[in-house]
């Protein structure tokens, strides 16, 4: 999960010339960069977390005209859209929630899983105290729930879906104001902050992810209990842009696909957050994926225009 933050003047100078030179080189008579697209608040973090496994992949399409890979950093999910449309990026992998809005707003194509923090799939949980007297999502009207920040997949999205999935009405809210009986208010948190707002007293749920929860100091975690989980969605998918030429949308379907086939292959992984493989996405996540995506774009709104 990533936090999107205002990018100072020395960094947006930075992605400017990140940006022309990708732009130049793609059109070189030579050949080609492979362009890799990342959404990150950090764009110096971001190229050097990501050039080792862009570089594999472009050495691998040497013999259909890449010369070399290239990363793109920006600040916001629909800068990354735009870029897709434009034919600046060629690709990139992301958690389900900014794929889909990436993929409506640009028309690019999910193609791949990829299993990060050894992970095929993940899911969410909607976490009370024990002592609470919440036993299910009914219980929570009158009560306020904490997500993270409104792109977070497992800590706001699929966690809101299954309140609204399970007829109940959300209302944001100012804490400490409480939310009319028969509604659930919620509130935004910090980055994998809102179980900790349970802890404290400042809200009465929270949703986040099954690992998050796993991982919480145990001082925490043996006071929380789970009172409802979502369907798991794919970890991490990999998109391609629509445009892309078939032959390397062929190649690189194959490389990314064998990368744990090899020493060097697994150890590129290794540095994208733990990843252990990549392989196909099954048909079901597909099907939710979609569905996914119609509820971002029919629930909430505008609020999705500023991610």
């Amino acid at each position: 999960m990533f936090r999107y933050k205002p990018v100072p003047l020395s960094i947006c100078l930075f992605l400017f010339l990140i940006v022309s030179f990708a732009s130049r080189s793609l059109l070189g008579a030579e050949g080609r960069l492979l362009v890799f697209g990342r959404v990150q608040d950090n764009p110096v973090r971001a190229i050097k977390d990501r050039q080792g496994f862009v570089d594999y992949i472009a050495e691998k399409l040497a013999p259909l005209g890449i010369t070399g890979g290239r990363i793109l950093v920006v600040d916001k999910v629909g800068q990354l859209a735009r870029a897709l449309r434009e034919g600046k990026v060629d690709l990139f992998h992301d958690s389900v929630v900014p794929t889909m809005v990436v993929s409506k707003w640009s028309g690019s194509i999910p193609i791949l899983r990829q299993w990060k923090y050894e992970e095929a799939e993940y899911y969410s949980v909607i976490l009370v105290k024990k002592d609470s007297g919440i036993n299910t999502l009914s219980d929570l009207k009158g009560k306020v729930i904490a997500f993270d920040e409104p792109h977070s997949t497992s800590a706001h999205v699929l966690p809101r879906m299954l309140l609204v999935e399970n007829k109940l009405k959300l209302i944001a809210v100012v804490a400490p104001a409480r939310p009319d009986p028969d509604t659930v208010g919620f509130i935004h948190s910090s980055d994998d902050n809102a179980p900790h707002l349970i802890a404290i007293g400042k809200v009465d749920a929270a949703g986040t992810s099954h690992r998050e929860f796993q991982i919480l100091r145990p001082e925490i975690r043996d006071k929380l209990k789970i009172i409802a989980s979502s369907r798991s969605v794919p970890r991490q998918i990999i998109s391609i842009r629509k445009d892309l030429d078939p032959k390397i949308v062929a190649a690189l379907r194959e490389i990314l696909i064998n990368m744990d086939k090899n020493p060097e292959g697994q150890a590129v992984l290794k540095g994208q957050q733990s990843t252990t493989k990549i392989d196909e996405i099954p048909p079901g996540s597909l099907e939710h994926l979609k569905d996914i995506e119609r509820f971002i774009f029919s629930s909430l709104g505008k609020q999705v225009d500023s991610w």
